[in-house]
């Protein structure tokens, strides 16, 4: 099993031609994206180890844009 963790890739096609679409998704621990490569939409989990004050700025900065 590979471990990529640096960035988000698709789950279907395995693609990192993926866009946010929601910083949260059915749960507080995932985001929603959308592949433009097979134009699936899929929830790809936030890690323990990412940093949080991070986290929270880009999902304030993606709500206020959206």
């Amino acid at each position: 099993m590979s471990t990529r963790t640096e960035k988000p890739f698709c789950s279907f096609c395995n693609s990192e031609n993926v866009n946010l679409i929601a910083p949260f998704g059915t749960a507080q621990l995932v985001r929603q994206f959308y592949c433009g490569d097979c134009k699936s939409v899929f929830e790809y989990i936030r890690w323990r180890d990412e940093d949080q004050n991070k986290h929270t700025e880009h999902s304030k900065k993606w709500i206020r844009n959206n």
